[in-house]
């Protein structure tokens, strides 16, 4: 019989590559709450200790990844001096596919 084979992604596959041990952990999404709060509820963790990627574009048209704690609020003014840009936008959620190949929540931090 052929083995079960689990879905990873890009970030499981680099981590696996680095010999990096880490614990997936799942969750239902049949209740449609899948914000980062809901889910850190869901998986029993504290939610400082989960964190989401965001991904904004610079005035250069740049796109620059942000990872944050779930609960936060990424500040675009200090986003945009840290990127060294005028100013920072965040990408509208029907251009996440097109410019990172990834799905709204499931953008991984290094995917560009």
């Amino acid at each position: 019989m052929a083995k079960d084979k689990k879905l990873k992604t890009n970030a499981m596959r680099i981590l696996d590559s680095k010999k990096v041990s880490y614990e997936m952990l799942s969750y239902e999404s049949e209740d449609g709450k899948i914000d980062g709060i809901s889910v850190a509820h869901k998986i029993g963790v504290d939610e400082k200790n989960v964190f989401k990627t965001l991904v904004a574009q610079g005035t250069s048209k740049e796109l620059y990844v942000f990872v944050i704690p779930v609960a936060e609020e990424l500040d675009l003014k200090n986003a945009a001096k840290i990127a060294g840009e005028k100013k920072v936008e965040m990408i509208a959620v029907k251009d996440i596919m097109k410019y990172t190949g990834y799905i709204r929540g499931g953008c991984s931090p290094q995917f560009i």
